[in-house]
């Protein structure tokens, strides 16, 4: 949309106007040597770091470029290329590069050229050369003997593409490679046979383009990949090739991301970092901020009202302009957003804007910023002045002086109001303005509310290795019998679900294989049948529940539970006998955390103490057995946290008394056994969810 002075004037005043400007026109159309049937637009730059510390900037035309005019300057160090006939379409006066030797590039347009400056750290060589649409130059590169070797003279450019050398022309793509690494990051690895061949990397709506001039991709090569299953930003990898030039499109998913690229050697590396939408909220404002229609202003020594009234037109906006607002602006510009445009007229004249709903309201800066401020003070003397009510305000759910604190902390108080906590009835005494008090029932309707409860029970179960074996369970990660897919299982891919069963009875520990078939991560979706199990081995004597502690907390609330005795020692200290005591205690600290999808994210540490030996001073040693992690698991589901194995070897003779101990021969009256069994302490876990309906019952 373009606007121009003429849009402001009377018809015979433009009719006048617009004879002499035509006659102006001719007159310079005809002492004009360059009359161009069509303009040529610049519409992208861009750039790229290639091996070799070069720089590769590339400029983007709706056609093919005319061949630019190349100057260098050596102090401050340039590079000058004068397009004629080329209409700068980036809305952006410089570009920072700050890559390399290039700092930036500045456009200059005027009388029929684009002047495009590139800023250096230092003179070096370059080249250039053109494909399609675009024009590249590539710095820190010395050119080829088939190029015309470029000096401080001013040469034109080849408008063909220069000739690669023939390492170039035998560039391949050898492989393309996907991996997970930390942090849910998708990592797609391009090998390359050498660091020679040119790459551009650019965005195409929501994927990534990495497009390889002068390398080929073999057939074998040319497919999608769907990287679905690794749970990344990435959903799919697409190759393909067209002759001498490959593509590489990266397609990721619809949630936000954020990705880098890097080159090392002759591999190029892309990360794809999933990002939070606060994360992506936070770029979003580095971003630019101007979303409104792009327009053209033409105006010169024009009423600023008048140039507010086009905007308001453009934005189809009502417009209140204060009577303070007056001048004249002389304004030209290409292709800006009409907001972006009001912003520039507003911050040129010290004005300043509020929108209320499609009404815009325009005034000095300083008129404004002095009416809100008698409104400010206007209201808080009608504050000052309103009434103090009293409300006695229950609190259902939680401490009535810990809601007093809340709304303390969140300055909901004024100056004259007060609030009373009784915790014994668990009521606010609330003393204050009808506004207030809504603002302050508000926040306790949000703070006050039922918190889950969850119960957590725990089993320790010490059991010999032939329970062990009978429960199937190790630990690591294999394969179970049941058809669980985990990392190792063998002939199954772990990115594949092929061959994936069911275990009968619903448990993740196979209670009835085999040693030859085990998990080695125990999870379980059948408590009961656990429990089955557990009490079977039990009377057969292969194992014992050490003990079964349960707690409940609410959601978020540490809580522990403690079971023991005081064991008393004699000790002796300068002739004197004493006793002292040492706790043998089992204890469960738990904290709750209840997540989407009724999953229980819970920090726990286990610590079971068992009577030792007696030392030779008379002290009791103490084996104690802790375990201490944080696990998710799911509502009712039970998950084995982890196991200590603990050897016990017992000497026992047996001999005929007297006979036995003599020497030599009575070794013919001696019987000797040395017994060892391997121990082990398993440690199930079950969090269950207590709903309302399970405690009404």
């Amino acid at each position: 949309m373009n606007y121009n002075n003429a849009y402001l004037q009377p018809q015979g005043a433009g009719l006048f106007k617009g004879v002499v400007v035509a006659i102006l026109l001719l007159t310079l159309l005809g002492l004009s040597q360059r009359v161009f049937a069509q303009e040529v637009v610049l519409q992208k730059s861009s750039f790229v770091a290639l091996p070799g510390n070069k720089i590769e900037v590339k400029l983007d035309f709706d056609s093919v470029p005319p061949v630019p005019k190349a100057y260098t300057i050596d102090s401050p160090p340039r590079l000058v290329l004068d397009f004629w006939g080329v209409k700068n379409d980036l809305g952006s006066k410089s570009v920072d590069v700050k890559a390399g030797v290039v700092e930036s590039l500045n456009f200059a347009q005027g009388n029929g050229r684009l002047r495009i400056v590139t800023n250096l750290h230092g003179m070096t060589d370059y080249r250039t050369f053109t494909e399609g649409n675009s024009l590249f130059v590539v710095f820190g590169e010395k050119p080829n003997t088939s190029m015309a070797k470029t000096s401080s003279k001013a040469k034109p450019m080849s408008a063909k593409r220069n000739v690669l050398d023939a390492h170039n022309d035998k560039t391949r793509v050898q492989g393309i490679d996907f991996e997970r690494v930390a942090g849910g990051v998708g990592r797609v690895v391009i090998t390359l046979s050498d660091d020679q061949a040119g790459l551009n990397i650019e965005e195409e709506g929501n994927n990534v383009a990495v497009n390889f001039s002068g390398a080929t991709l073999s057939a074998s090569l040319q497919q999608r990949v769907n990287v679905q299953d690794f749970a990344t930003p990435v959903m799919y990898v697409d190759a393909m090739a067209s002759g001498r030039n490959t593509t590489v499109l990266i397609k990721p998913g619809a949630e936000p991301y954020d990705y880098m690229a890097y080159q090392t050697g002759n591999k190029l590396i892309l990360d794809f970092k999933p990002l939070s939408r606060a994360e992506k909220d936070e770029l979003s404002k580095n971003e630019f901020p101007y979303s409104g229609e792009k327009i053209d202003l033409n105006f010169q020594n024009v009423s600023v009202r008048s140039v507010l009234q086009i905007l308001a037109e453009v934005a189809q906006l009502n417009l209140v302009v204060d009577d303070a607002v007056e001048g004249e602006i002389t304004l030209r510009l290409k292709h800006v957003p009409w907001d972006q445009a009001l912003d520039i007229v507003m911050k040129t004249r010290g004005l300043d804007k509020r929108q209320v709903g499609n009404v815009l309201l325009v005034a000095p800066a300083e008129d404004i910023a002095e009416r809100e401020r008698v409104e400010l003070e206007s209201q808080k003397q009608v504050e000052e002045l309103s009434p103090l009510k009293t409300d006695f305000i229950q609190v259902d759910y939680r401490k009535a002086s810990e809601m007093r604190s809340r709304i303390y902390e969140a300055k909901l108080v004024s100056e004259r109001g007060f609030i009373v906590a009784d915790d014994q009835t668990n009521v606010l005494m609330v003393r204050e303005t009808t506004t207030q008090l809504e603002e302050i029932r508000r926040t306790l309707r949000r703070f006050d509310t039922e918190v889950a409860q969850i119960m957590v029970e725990a089993r320790l179960v010490t059991a010999s290795t032939d329970f062990t074996r009978n429960l199937g369970i190790k630990w690591g990660f294999g394969l179970t019998k049941g058809g669980f897919v985990t990392d190792g299982g063998s002939g199954v891919s772990p990115y594949s679900t092929a061959g994936i069963g069911t275990i009968s009875d619903g448990l993740g520990v196979d209670l009835g294989v085999a040693p030859t078939s085990a998990i080695r991560l125990g999870y379980a979706t059948n408590n009961f049948l656990i429990s089955t199990e557990l009490s079977a081995l039990q009377s057969e004597g292969k194992a014992e529940i050490v003990s079964q502690p349960k707690i409940i907390t609410t959601n978020g609330k540490a809580a522990r539970i403690q079971s023991g005795q005081e064991i008393p020692y004699q000790t002796v200290e300068d002739g004197e006998v004493k006793i002292e005591f040492k706790d043998v205690v089992l204890s469960l600290d738990v904290t709750p955390q209840l997540n989407p999808g009724d999953r229980i994210t819970l920090d726990i540490k286990i610590n079971q103490d068992s009577l030792g030996e007696v030392l030779p001073n008379g002290e009791i040693s103490i084996i104690n057995n802790e375990l201490e992690t944080s696990v998710v698991v799911k509502d009712g589901d039970t998950v084995v946290l982890g196991g200590v194995y603990r050897n016990e070897v017992a000497d026992a003779i047996a001999k005929t008394p007297f006979f036995g101990d003599l020497p030599g021969i009575g070794a013919l009256f001696r019987k000797s056994e040395v017994s060892t069994s391997k121990v082990e302490l398993l440690i199930f876990i079950t969090p269950k969810l207590i709903r309302e309906s399970l405690s009404a019952k």
